[in-house]
């Protein structure tokens, strides 16, 4: 087996040795451990013959842009770094984000920032000018529940921000729920255009869709909800999703109710939190408009027990009806993937889910695949890292994403899993254990992964790379595998 040479190049070791199959660049970066984040890639620094950079959030609130050769363009603190009521390690949860806000060709990357533990220390969002790190703008929800009167058990935004042109006028709103239980949508500028109460935590990462093809971009987003016989009609234990009329026209800073119609273009309630990020796409081509693909969470019954949510649920966008039910052995949080396995021209729905009791698990964690249109499981695979499993596989962000890594037209399906980012080929089989019958090298870190990787080609080589946040040699790093399938 060829060998490869590993160029742990982490800045404070320098250190370069051998390693048998295996092609990895460590670099180190400013941050202190790594989340459920994934790293964002862009041509950022306005000087294209460098390759493209690469953006990564850090779990002690730095935000940090890292050239293709592993050199450092800037580093940035969120707004809550310097508050001691929590954790060093509970700064940001979140991904960065990469868009042109005032559609003038400047890019920007956005953040969501906050914790969970502790005295609650500020949440929001914030804007970075992606060239050189100035801070164009920070939206403030502990500030903001100050001017507007109302508790904030926390202020934190988890899932991250999403961007989207929702009414057509060349310029970028952000859309993103908070554990302050509120669901908001700030304009360009940072600026709350519309926030609604949902009563409860806010989980997932939202996207923008025009589900009924009027040139403008709704919401699709997914909450918690807690029983509450006091409101009329009472609330259940459980969760919605909601698709919301994002370009809706109403003076700067309106407050819609829980349940308000007027922003509501369809709410779908189920009976387990709704922790997962909606996806949207085309699985169902016999169902007029688009589809929404959403897991759910592990929470009730809160007492313990065999947990409620064990499918994954589709939706028609225009309608919220659901139109089918994946089964899947426990519940999840994770988001699924979309991805066309089966190279029939419909996407198709990959899921993770954990072995934990605590979730219903049976023990080992499981890659699923179905067809959502021939209504059928195309495998179910139970990876493995060097021989150890890891039972958390469904937890947050373990999204599957699809990406042709061998360069023969047909997605593999790579998916953080244990210490390791593990590839399927399009049969479930494993492709990285770097043991026989599996083929090709582990592709293993030196700490839990938490964060889905990103498939990109930084330094322009023609060949895809595959790039974490995460531990190596004790470091907290951007890990990069070069060309990771050659042989």
């Amino acid at each position: 087996m060829k060998l490869y040479v590993v160029l742990a190049s982490c800045l404070l070791s320098s250190l370069t040795f051998l390693r048998t199959a295996e092609a990895l660049d460590a670099f180190s970066v400013p941050g202190d451990g790594f989340g459920p984040s994934t790293p964002a890639v862009a041509e950022l620094n306005n000087n294209a013959a460098d390759g493209l950079e690469t953006a990564l959030v850090s779990l002690n609130g730095k935000v940090q842009v890292i050239k293709a050769d592993g050199s450092l363009v800037w580093a940035a603190d969120l707004p809550n770094v310097t508050c001691s009521n929590t954790p060093t390690t509970d700064k940001a949860h979140t991904s960065p984000v990469i868009g042109e806000l005032f559609g003038d060709g400047i890019q920007y990357i956005v953040v969501g920032y906050g914790g969970f533990v502790g005295k609650p220390c500020d949440g929001g969002v914030v804007a970075y000018r992606a060239s050189d790190g100035a801070r164009k703008w920070v939206f403030s929800i502990k500030r903001w529940a100050r001017l507007k009167k109302f508790f904030a058990f926390r202020h934190a935004v988890y899932g991250t921000p999403a961007l989207g042109d929702v009414d057509g006028d060349g310029k970028l709103e952000i859309g993103f729920g908070s554990f302050d239980r509120n669901i908001y949508l700030l304009n360009s500028n940072g600026k709350v255009r519309w926030y609604a109460i949902a009563a409860d935590t806010v989980f997932s990462t939202p996207s923008f869709v025009d589900i009924n093809g009027d040139g403008k971009r709704e919401m699709i987003i997914s909450t918690d909800i807690s029983k509450n016989t006091r409101l009329n009609p009472p609330t259940p234990n459980g969760g919605y999703v909601y698709a919301l009329k994002a370009s809706i026209k109403v003076p700067a800073g309106t407050q819609f109710g829980f349940r308000d119609a007027r922003l509501q273009v369809w709410r779908h309630q189920f009976d387990q939190v709704m922790q997962a990020s909606p996806i949207v796409g085309e699985v169902l081509p016999s169902n007029p408009g688009l589809e929404v693909v959403v897991g759910s969470g592990c929470f009730f019954p809160q007492g313990g027990g065999d947990r409620r949510g064990k499918w994954f649920k589709v939706l028609s966008a225009r309608t919220g009806k659901v139109l089918k039910t994946l089964p899947v052995s426990s519940c999840t949080p994770s988001a699924p993937g979309l991805i066309d396995i089966d190279a029939d021209g419909v996407l198709d729905v990959v899921g993770t889910t954990s072995g934990i009791s605590g979730a219903g698990g049976d023990g080992l964690s499981h890659v699923v695949a179905w067809s959502p249109s021939r209504d059928v499981v195309l495998w179910d695979s139970t990876p493995y890292s060097g021989g150890r499993r890891d039972g958390y596989g469904g937890y947050y962000n373990r999204t599957p994403i699809g990406a042709d890594i061998t360069g023969d037209g047909v997605p593999e399906v790579l998916v953080n899993y244990s210490t390791d980012v593990v590839i399927l080929n399009t049969a479930g089989a494993m492709l990285t254990c770097g043991e026989r019958p599996c083929s090709l090298p582990l592709m293993r870190t030196g700490s839990l992964l938490k964060g889905r990787p990103m498939v990109a080609d930084t330094d322009l080589d023609g060949r895809p790379e595959v790039i974490v946040g995460g531990e190596y040699d004790n470091r907290s790093c951007m890990i990069r595998w070069e060309d990771p399938l050659a042989n």
